[in-house]
């Protein structure tokens, strides 16, 4: 009852109560987020591989940045994620002219466990395919994510060249950016040693280094991610009482 009486009360002051309490059953949040401004913010609940988020916001395509075929719906995420994709996009296409970036799965729009996924469950993880070169050193768009060896060749016959110096420029892009609180970039190691080392010929990458290579590292207990950067942002200022940093 007292339950029922909070959410008529809500509803009379103009407060969109579903969403403070919860998208679904069980989705229940500390009082003070249920109240504004946490009411009308986005939030990230939870660990990245059990939890959910609520007001998420969906990462559309530009210029730079393209969603990937059958990421449509799974393209939702803490705004600071979705925006620090679109900067980074925007960034990297500046210094490499025509580079576009293609993005895989976020979360859904309420989060939770998404099919071909450990983590990707509370808006703060991202998929994001490599930059590509053809057989003859021309800029391509893959239409998929695309496997690497550590001779960056891709393993698949198609000719496709692991773009060295674009791939480098994302990474500063992201060391750079200070606005998201990115916190891990996972890569394979062999594809991790290429960045590094043509990282070291680009203007402004000594001042970041150390950073990028504390954001790199190759996941244990999943895939080696030869195929697509796998990013994942901190939890959010303000949001340490319902946010987890880790997974569990």
């Amino acid at each position: 009852m007292r339950f029922a009486a909070l959410l008529l009360l809500l509803a009379g002051l103009g407060v969109a109560a579903a969403p403070a309490v919860g998208l679904a059953s069980g989705r229940e949040l500390p009082e003070r987020y249920r109240r504004p401004p946490w009411s009308k913010a986005s939030l990230t609940v939870g660990h990245p591989n059990a939890g959910w988020q609520a007001r998420a916001k969906k990462l559309r395509r530009t210029r730079q940045l393209r969603v990937k075929a059958g990421s449509e719906e799974r393209v939702y995420g803490h705004p600071a994620l979705v925006l620090m994709l679109r900067r980074s996009a925007r960034d990297v296409a500046r210094s490499a002219k025509g580079a576009v970036m293609l993005v895989g799965d976020l979360s859904t729009r309420e989060g939770g466990a998404l099919s071909g996924h450990h983590s990707h469950q509370s808006g703060r993880d991202a998929d994001v395919g490599f930059y590509a070169l053809d057989a003859a050193g021309k800029r391509v768009l893959p239409e998929a994510f695309v496997s690497y060896g550590a001779d960056g060749r891709a393993r698949d016959g198609s000719g496709l060249v692991f773009d060295d110096r674009t791939n480098a420029l994302l990474l500063l892009a992201w060391a750079k950016d200070q606005r998201a609180g990115l916190r891990r970039v996972f890569v394979a190691n062999a594809l991790r040693r290429r960045l590094i080392a043509q990282g070291r010929k680009l203007s402004g990458w000594e001042a970041h280094a150390a950073a990028v290579e504390r954001l790199l590292e190759q996941p244990e207990n999943a895939s080696t991610h030869d195929d697509h950067f796998h990013v994942r942002i901190a939890c959010p200022p303000g949001q340490e009482a319902i946010c987890r940093e880790e997974s569990r």
